[in-house]
């Protein structure tokens, strides 16, 4: 017989209840052996492996469903009964099985078996155990007779994951544009085997915890390993503790009869203890996603290893989310995006379809398309509230810039390393040497802007991001920095790990405050300082996105720190011509500004800084008096900006009366 056959389990159970309810002995070797040539997929095999059932077990729920489902077994278990004067009442009377089944005894209906533990029978309450009349459960009656549904109750709160999002495909054979084959893809399913294949001491696998990976890829990776994936929200849990334990019963059950596997998705931040009774008491394979498992759960946990996903295996999420005619019309352009965005797999699925209008729209304008996806990938990440960290869109171009050549062309040469970043260190194969392609070493790029304040170190941050088209992450040392022995590493941590989510430019202003010369070992503060300074020079190494940093005092920067920028710009305080073209520039054009003498404004020594605070000031000045911007209300301000910086107001000479 085959497995195929719907009847044949049926049938055979049949055959052996029939034999053994005429007395004879050894009734069910028949079905044993018809059991032994079963495919190892087959539900009567599972069942029995997977519930560890006993021989007498096993030949019981044979017999069960045998006389739940064949007339000539119901009838003999009917005529039994009357014969024997039993207790009337539906279900095979406990001592009848006894008689007719080899070493089985009234402790297979003990709460801790398997048969009531585990939502196998059914059971009449309330008569003396031996009397007790049972019946297998109708969910494990269809699937013996051939009827794989899932519990109703279960399909109500878990969903199945689909094998790939609607209209999408996989990428084939020889498809390079679309991606090249995924390393991170193939580690997943590798240690998700190793994982799911060791018992712990409650003899069940461990819990699997996925602090990184994704719901869908999750699924993708057991689909691989034979296994269905089916997922549930942490939040469709009940609260009742007898509900809890009839699904994590039900599932059990489930689980042992087909190749399954659950996917738990929690994304609180605090323990729901639903959770953790649920995960506790469901059987067969479990992977969490969640950042962290329940603290009160007894069963092993097996925390997954975190490799973020490198370069390729981002190009294939993309080009999956994406589609084959969404990523054609991107073209080249989705390399840079899949390099510079460390999104998760529902982000990327979000970002992809926010960015589907646009990137249809474009036609085959392949570098609108591009920069469609690259605004929104640029703006997917919420980011989460941190004191001291903050993500602003940038509010400056490279027309409000005034500088030296010199400087301005260093700056445009950080822009260029991360615009053709993944042109120079993919296409090109400058990544293998500087770590390797399946990771992010080396793919960083840091700068340090060094000069007094004012000279546009700040301004020049934003004027790279908006040519980006990037936001900014402003980190305020005074809140970043703590007293407490730790948070200071911690602190600066979070931002790194929220710069690689948003992909903004991340700025540091002030940075010699953290980023300073490490000082002697005086004691145990000092040597926690100077070990959170060395996770900041490895941290820094290891960061794959934009880092800028901007400081007042470039000798206060320890050397160390200075090994790791690829970039040191200078802003030096402008020279006289610069200060003219600041001037000019001061005021919009819709100000109202009397005839001024900028040549003996720019002959006074200050920055740009200082040059914006001054125009301001005046503009509010006049606008207070109702006139136009005069010499007089410029005079003014600039004696509160000298004053402010401690300085002497110079003396003006104009050439005409004011």
């Amino acid at each position: 017989m085959t497995t195929t056959d719907r009847r044949s389990c049926l049938e055979v159970s049949r055959e052996a209840a029939l034999v053994a309810l005429a007395g004879a002995p050894d009734a069910f070797a028949d079905w044993w052996r018809w059991w032994e040539a079963q495919d190892g997929d087959a539900s009567v095999r599972r069942l029995v492996a997977g519930f560890a059932l006993s021989r007498p077990e096993a030949e019981l729920v044979a017999l069960l469903l045998a006389a739940a489902a064949s007339e000539p077994v119901a009838r003999a278990v009917s005529t039994a009964v009357d014969t024997e004067g039993g207790v009337g009442g539906a279900g095979l009377p406990l001592w009848l099985a006894c008689r007719v089944v080899a070493g089985l005894d009234a402790s297979a209906l003990a709460r801790s078996a398997p048969l009531l533990r585990l939502g196998l029978v059914e059971i009449t309450e309330g008569a003396p155990r031996i009397e007790t009349r049972m019946r297998l459960v109708d969910a494990l009656v269809d699937r013996l007779l051939g009827d794989p549904v899932l519990d109703p109750v279960l399909t109500a709160r878990m969903q199945l994951l689909p094998d790939a999002p609607p209209g999408m495909r996989e990428p084939q054979q020889g498809d390079q544009d679309l991606a090249a084959v995924s390393t991170a893809s193939r580690r997943l399913a590798e240690e998700l085997s190793t994982a799911l294949g060791t018992r712990g001491p409650l003899g069940v696998p461990p819990l699997v915890l996925a602090r990184r990976s994704g719901t869908a890829e999750l699924g993708r990776a057991l689909r691989t390993l034979g296994l269905l994936p089916w997922s549930l929200a942490a939040t469709s849990l009940p609260d009742d503790p007898d509900e809890i334990e009839s699904l994590a019963l039900r599932w059990s059950r489930e689980a042992a009869l087909d190749a399954i596997a659950l996917v738990v998705h929690d994304d609180a931040v605090g323990s729901r203890p639903a959770l953790g009774s649920f995960l506790d008491r469901v059987l067969g394979h479990v992977v969490l996603t969640a950042p962290q498992a329940p603290a009160e759960l007894s069963r092993g946990v097996h925390v997954l290893t975190e490799r973020p996903d490198g370069p390729d295996a981002m190009l294939l999420r993309w080009a999956r989310e994406l589609g084959p005619e969404r990523t054609r019309r991107v073209g080249p352009a989705l390399g840079p995006v899949a390099a510079h965005f460390r999104l998760d797999e529902p982000t990327v699925a979000r970002t992809a379809a926010t960015a589907g209008p646009a990137i249809d729209a474009a036609g085959d304008d392949t570098e609108m398309a591009a920069a469609a996806l690259w605004h929104v990938a640029a703006r997917a990440v919420t980011p989460v509230p941190r004191p001291g960290i903050r993500i602003v869109e940038p509010a400056y171009t490279w027309e409000d810039l005034v500088l030296q050549p010199e400087t301005e062309a260093t700056l445009r040469r950080v822009e260029a390393h991360v615009r053709f970043a993944a042109r120079v260190l993919d296409d090109w194969g400058f990544a293998a040497r500087l770590g390797g392609r399946e990771g992010w070493r080396g793919r960083g790029v840091a700068a340090l802007f060094a000069g007094p304040s004012g000279t546009g170190k700040t301004m020049a941050a934003e004027v790279i991001a908006a040519s980006l088209d990037l936001r900014v992450m402003s980190i305020d040392l005074s809140q970043v920095i703590s007293k407490f022995v730790g948070e200071t590493s911690k602190n600066i941590a979070a931002a790194f790990d929220e710069a690689e989510r948003s992909g903004a430019v991340m700025v540091w202003n002030e940075g010699d405050a953290v980023w300073g010369t490490r000082g002697g070992v005086g004691n145990a503060v000092d040597r926690h300082v100077n070990a959170e300074v060395g996770d900041l020079l490895q941290r820094i190494e290891e960061f794959s996105g934009f880092t800028l940093v901007t400081t007042n005092l470039r000798q206060a920067i320890d050397p160390a720190f200075l090994r790791r920028f690829r970039f040191v710009v200078d802003f030096p305080v402008p020279s006289e011509a610069e200060r003219l073209r600041l001037w000019r520039s001061a005021f919009p054009a819709a100000t109202p500004v009397e005839p001024l003498e900028w040549e003996r404004l720019a002959g006074l020594p200050l920055t740009g800084g200082s040059i914006r605070n001054v125009a301001l000031g005046a503009a509010f000045l006049a606008a207070s008096a109702g006139t136009s911007v005069t010499r007089t209300m410029i005079e003014a301000e600039l004696g509160q900006e000298m004053r402010k910086q401690d300085l002497p107001m110079p003396r003006l000479t104009w050439s005409e009366p004011s």
